[in-house]
């Protein structure tokens, strides 16, 4: 398949660049700055704003689904310290901006100028209501949702866009991600019970996602939980 990946310079956009690849996949990726993304075989580069629609329209032209990757960009880079790492995340979810909401909108409406009729949305965990997840899990997770109401408020309104959509859209919600090395030993599908801040490698997180957009029909027009 030819796979376009917005937000292909972060930190899990990176990881579905390499997955994909390693799958035999052909890959867009997608970015404000494509110059700084390695060269590949099967592997092309396309300049796109994901506050610009019709930027997005013609970076995605011609592939066949698009995996969004996107988020505040300071919890996007993985691989610094770890307490500026932890720092740099903590200021994302305080003050996340309008990314999801106003960039899923216009990807979405890209998708449907460029007839690309299959989406895969990178969220999180933090958005479920904890129904399938243990007591203590949502205990946490209410607290979580309370500190960081605002990127919670951001990815929600995303969500409901791509669910509102006529597109064959999967939702992954993953918990807590970090740089740790790939397992591809988790846990992933509708209403799954993970633990939500059981830490997540990237790498992992990535490997579902190029499932959800390649292998996984019944996971069509549903959200999936992924973690440990």
């Amino acid at each position: 398949m030819k796979i376009a990946v917005i937000g292909a310079t972060g930190g899990t956009g990176r990881k579905v660049m390499k997955r994909a690849l390693e799958l035999g996949h052909e890959v867009v990726a997608v970015a404000r700055r494509p110059e700084v993304i390695t060269p590949a075989e099967r592997l092309s580069t396309r300049q796109g704003d994901v506050f610009d629609a019709s930027s997005i329209a013609k970076a995605i032209a011609g592939t066949d689904v698009v995996i969004s990757c996107i988020g505040p960009s300071s919890n996007l880079s993985p691989g610094s310290a770890m307490s500026k790492g932890i720092l740099n995340m903590l200021a994302a979810n305080f003050s996340p901006g309008t990314v999801m909401s106003e960039g899923i909108t216009n990807i979405l409406a890209a998708c449907q100028r460029a007839g690309v009729i299959r989406m895969v949305m990178q969220s999180g965990i933090g958005l479920s209501d904890g129904k399938e997840l243990s007591a203590g899990s949502r205990w946490a997770l209410g607290i979580h949702q309370r500190i960081f109401s605002k990127a919670i408020k951001d990815k929600a309104i995303a969500e409901h866009a791509v669910q509102r959509s006529d597109l064959d859209w999967v939702i992954v919600r993953p918990a807590g991600l970090n740089d740790a090395a790939a397992t591809l030993n988790y846990t992933a599908g509708p209403s799954a019970r993970i633990a939500p801040f059981r830490p997540l490698a990237f790498a992992d997180c990535a490997d579902c996602l190029v499932r959800a957009a390649t292998s996984e029909p019944t996971w069509v027009r549903k959200i999936v939980n992924v973690g440990r």
